[in-house]
Order: C-alpha cells, then sequence, then structure tokens
C-alpha cells in the first residue's frame, strides 16, 4: 500500500530543539508535513486545531511524558498514530507503551531510514484502519437514506429526492433559499450521505471574514507572508481536502477573489499567500447563497463563470410560507428538542396557538419557529403552549375586522376554520387530525357534525 505524503501531517514532540529541528529536515525531504512543539501540553494543543496524522514524540519530557501524552491522544483522537522515541534504559516502558496503542518506538541515536520505515508502516496503517471503517460503514448504510431536515410536504420530498441522487456524486451544488430555511443542514445531509461523509465537513461563513482575512483562511498562508503570519496556516481547501467544504453566503466573496476561487475549482490545486508553489486540494465544494447570484451577476457583483462552475446541482430550498403543512412537524420536533434541553415536559401547542402559527408569515423561517418555540417554552409553566407565551407579534388584534362581534360565532367559526385546515394538511386523516387537533376521534367526529362538516369517508 503507498500513502501520498504530502497529505499528511507529522506532530514531533521533543524539549530538545535540535532533535526537533533534525526530525523534521527529514521528514520534509520526504515531502511529508510537519510541525513542532517542546512539551505534551503544546501538542495536545495543536491535535485540537490541526489535521495531525501520526505523532513522534519523545518518551522522556518534563511535565508530561511520552506515555501520558499517548494515553491522552489515544482518548480523544484515537486514530492518530503515535511513535515514541526512547533511550536504552526506557525500552521496557516503550513496549509498555505499545500496549497503550503506540505503534512502535524508535530508539536513540536513531537512525534516519529507521525513522521514515517505521512512520511509513504507521501511517499505512491508519490509512488501511480508515479505509476498512469506510467500507463497514458503507455497508451498514446501504438503502439508508440520513437526513435532519424536516417535512414530508411535497417540496421537501421532491428537494430530498435531488439530494438523494446528487449526495453520492463528485458534483459541486449550490443551495439557494431565504435565511433560516436550512441551508447547512442540507450541506450536511449531502456530506453526510456521501462517500465522503467519514472525512471532514468544513463550514465556513464567508460573510463573517474580513475582506483582507478571506484569501488566507480560505487558502492558507506561508509563514512571514504579512504581518502577523508567525507560521505557516493551513487554509480551509486544504483542511477539507478528501472531505467537504460548505462555503455559506458565496455572493459575499469579493471580486478579487473570485478569480482565485475559480481557479481552485477548475484546477484542483491552491495557491498559498506568500507560497510560490501551488497545492493539490480535492475537497467536494457545496456552496450556499440567500440572495440571487443571477441578479449578483447582471449587477456586476459576481463572476458569471464561478456562477455556472458553482451551479453544477442547483437545490432551492422552500421557504417555511411555501410548506406549512409541515409546521406541526416542526413544532412538535423543536418541542422535544427544548424539553431535553430545558428539562422542559411541555406536550404540546394549544389549537389556538397551532392556528397563529399556521397563519403567520414567518419571514425568518424555520429558525424564527424555532426561536418562538424556545421562548414560548421558557414562559410556559404548564404542558401546553398558548397565545400569551408567544412573543406579541403572533397575537392577533383583539379590534381586528375578522373577528365576528359574537363570541359564540366567534369560536364556532374558528374551530371550523382549524378543523378544515387541519383535514386539509394531513390528506382528510381523521385519526391523524384528531391527534394533531388534540382530541379523540369520536369527539372530533361530534365537533364535525356540530360545524356541518362533512363525516363522509372520500
Amino acid at each position: 500500500m503507498s500513502i501520498d505524503n504530502q497529505n499528511h501531517v507529522i506532530l514531533i514532540v521533543d524539549d530538545e530543539s535540535s532533535v526537533r529541528e533534525s526530525l523534521a529536515k527529514v521528514l520534509q525531504k520526504e515531502n511529508f508535513q510537519t510541525m513542532v512543539a517542546e512539551n505534551g501540553h503544546e501538542a495536545e494543543s495543536l491535535i485540537t486545531t490541526e489535521n495531525v496524522s501520526l505523532v513522534l514524540s519523545d518518551f522522556r519530557m518534563p511535565e508530561m511524558s511520552g506515555l501520558e501524552l499517548l494515553q491522552r491522544i489515544k482518548k480523544s483522537n484515537p486514530e492518530i498514530e503515535v511513535v515514541l522515541i526512547t533511550g536504552h534504559g526506557t525500552i521496557e516502558r516503550a513496549v509498555e507503551a505499545m500496549r497503550e496503542g503506540a505503534y512502535d518506538f524508535v530508539t536513540k541515536p536513531f537512525k534516519r531510514a529507521d525513522i521514515l520505515r517505521i512512520v511509513v508502516k504507521a501511517l499505512e496503517k491508519r490509512e488501511l484502519t480508515q479505509e476498512n471503517k469506510f467500507l463497514r460503514q458503507q455497508l451498514a448504510d446501504v438503502g439508508k437514506f440520513d437526513t435532519k431536515f424536516i417535512g414530508e410536504s411535497q417540496q421537501v420530498k421532491k428537494m430530498l429526492e435531488l439530494i438523494k441522487r446528487v449526495a453520492p456524486l463528485p458534483s459541486t451544488v449550490l443551495i439557494t433559499g431565504e435565511s433560516g430555511t436550512g441551508k447547512e443542514i442540507i450541506a450536511r445531509t449531502i456530506h453526510t450521505n456521501s462517500p465522503r461523509h467519514n472525512k471532514r465537513f468544513v463550514a465556513v461563513n464567508c460573510g463573517a471574514i474580513s475582506e483582507n482575512l478571506i484569501e488566507s483562511e480560505l487558502f492558507g498562508h506561508v509563514k512571514g507572508s504579512f504581518t502577523g503570519a508567525i507560521r505557516d496556516k493551513e487554509g480551509l481547501f486544504k483542511t477539507a481536502s478528501t472531505g467537504t467544504l460548505f462555503l455559506d453566503e458565496i455572493s459575499t466573496i469579493p471580486m478579487s477573489l473570485q478569480v482565485k476561487l475559480l481557479r481552485a475549482l477548475e484546477e484542483h490545486e491552491i495557491l498559498p499567500v506568500g507560497a510560490t508553489r501551488p497545492i493539490p486540494v480535492e475537497p467536494r465544494i457545496i456552496a450556499a447563497s440567500n440572495r440571487d447570484l443571477l441578479k449578483e451577476v447582471e449587477e456586476g457583483r459576481f463572476r458569471e463563470d464561478l456562477y455556472y462552475r458553482l451551479n453544477v446541482v442547483g437545490i432551492e430550498v422552500p421557504s417555511l410560507r411555501e410548506r406549512q403543512s409541515d409546521i406541526p412537524l416542526l413544532v412538535e420536533h423543536f418541542i422535544q428538542k427544548f424539553n431535553h434541553d430545558l428539562k422542559k415536559n411541555v406536550y404540546g401547542v394549544s389549537t389556538e396557538t397551532l392556528s397563529l402559527f399556521l397563519n403567520y408569515k414567518w419571514k425568518g423561517n424555520v429558525r424564527e419557529l424555532e426561536n418562538a418555540i424556545e421562548r414560548a417554552m421558557i414562559l410556559c409553566d404548564g404542558n401546553e403552549i398558548l397565545p400569551e407565551h408567544l412573543p406579541h407579534n403572533f397575537t392577533p388584534s383583539p379590534y381586528s375586522p375578522e373577528l365576528k362581534t359574537g363570541l359564540k360565532e366567534s369560536m364556532m367559526e374558528f374551530e371550523r376554520t382549524q378543523i378544515l385546515k387541519t383535514l386539509e394538511m394531513v390528506d382528510q386523516d381523521k385519526k391523524a387530525a384528531a391527534q394533531l387537533l388534540g382530541l379523540s376521534l369520536s369527539s372530533l367526529y361530534r365537533k364535525m357534525s356540530e360545524l356541518g362538516i362533512d363525516t363522509s369517508e372520500k
């Protein structure tokens, strides 16, 4: 089995700078990426932020020994291989470390060939383990389609069918839709159901990064390329290579950077800031925008060639207004979520509350609904969310001209409208409608009869 040395980052941990520098030179000559740390605590910090494949650590170090570092790594990142460097007097301890999960050990003074042989073998084992894990997962996932997008409306079913088709492919995807509709959930669904699902999913909000930093964030930089660049930085394209890179709010990318982004997509390589040689990268790109990108193209704010390169497969996420029949499902989902998070025991919403939800405009879409449910459950002391628990903009005005003058007539009209809407929502399934309305089936039939609604089966 052969490995691509450039795809692996090796972290060298030793309290002697001469040893760190010597090992780094040996490995860099073989095109490995290297990082160094002078103690175990610094190594732990780097492991949490960098994609480390292998740790090459001295056994004896102050504060934290190589054995303790090994134990911590295997507890938090078991897929990282560890090779220990030991003196002759600690070989027995090194053998003990192998029982703790170390791949192997090298004795001092070490030879260049020995280091390289063990490093390559350790990385081959890592890649083989990951490949086996991936194959097992693929077998377990045969026939499954994993999604956390809530909804059963026709719009959602149609969208999920498209996602199911595109997820296994390497094609670039552009997700469009209003803010709060769940574009990142769609991106994660594509990644989860793709052959890359056991690799990294890296999400970046392009609109949240300042214009003078976004190039470095995406493509990385080399040490000394600008003030503050105290070491080489791996860009997000490299971090997500072999995985998925989700570029949210893609319309905010500066025009000056769009050419470089287009080249990265077409040539599958990036040029870090200050570098002279390009780096090969292979992330799957999923982009998203809440703006009309064609309009941005027409107005000269977005490159046309980049738009078509991103929009190989376009997925439009419907607004909540376009799929009102999914509101009861979403309400139930968020109630369950916040029951867990807030330690509550809310069963559902009142008929009046559900009616308000079904008739509300939802400019903030699913995110606004989620926030409304969370607020209501904070204020709710019982087991049912009532209109008074909602923000004031959900409560209809008492002077609304749509309300009838007689209280009894108003209530009857309200009940009739609510029952008809619920029946329509569940395709006339009276049992399902009764459950949504909080009534027994016999009570629903009685109400329908009182209100002049046809009770016959169609």
